[in-house]
């Protein structure tokens, strides 16, 4: 599984002040999540959550939740799942979520998916990129891109 950030600030008339873009860890809840999900025991994606910090990743990716964080729901119609790539050999998942202009956030550093299933809250991944300073009167878009591979999967037994 492959996934791709990238996180635009923009003025409320549309004007780009900064991007951001990086690639994700999926985290070991993340992984949890998923086998969850193909059981039936959970929901999927409901959320995306903005942090401050922007400490790496640990080597066991642990983390369960991000620093500070704000949540933001994403609906379902914000999700696109793109036709199977034949020659990648995998089928993609897009999303977009935005916080609001009228949100002020402080520095952002860090930004995550998370599923709300009940009490249960799982972090399914985590970025963590240059700082984002969104004040009142930006807009904060963040543009997912997650990758589930196809085929002979072997070699990651």
């Amino acid at each position: 599984m492959r996934a791709f950030l990238r996180v635009e600030l923009r003025r409320t008339d549309g004007g780009l002040i900064t991007v951001r873009e990086g690639h994700n860890a999926v985290l070991r809840s993340g992984a949890g999540l998923l086998a969850n999900m193909f059981a039936i025991k959970s929901t999927g994606i409901t959320h995306m959550a903005l942090g401050t910090s922007d400490t790496p990743e640990t080597q066991d990716f642990t983390s369960t939740a991000l620093t500070n964080p704000t949540e933001v729901p994403i609906t379902p119609d914000a999700f696109q799942i793109d036709p199977p790539d034949p020659v990648k050999r995998v089928v993609r998942v897009r999303l977009q979520g935005t916080v609001p202009a009228a949100t002020s956030l402080g520095t952002v550093r860090e930004a995550g998916l998370v599923a709300h299933n009940g009490a249960t809250v799982s972090l399914y991944n985590r970025v963590v990129f240059a700082p984002i300073d969104k004040a009142a009167g930006h807009e904060l878009t963040l543009f997912w891109e997650v990758g589930f591979p196809f085929g002979d999967l072997q070699w990651l037994l």
